[in-house]
């Protein structure tokens, strides 16, 4: 498994900043994955994630719940995004 180095841009961000943070995530990430950017072996931990957006791990996993409810995360392992 690879650990993915994608760096999120303040651009990003401030794209999607009249939504609620971890809606925000959501969409950057969901992009990513459209893009193919993150691929099925890379590992995206909670953890990474939430560094790169300098946040706690709570609005992650919010996204991450999302995208799970897309069925966007059955992309990638359990233990990671």
């Amino acid at each position: 498994m690879e650990t993915n180095h994608y760096q999120y841009s303040t651009e990003q961000i401030e794209h999607y900043s009249s939504m609620p943070f971890w809606e925000a995530i959501f969409f950057v990430i969901k992009n990513a994955i459209i893009e193919g950017i993150f691929l099925p072996r890379d590992r995206l931990t909670e953890d990474d994630i939430a560094k790169q957006f300098n946040c706690s791990r709570t609005p992650v996993r919010e996204a991450l719940r999302k995208l799970e409810q897309e069925n966007a995360r059955k992309l990638f392992d359990t233990k990671s995004v």
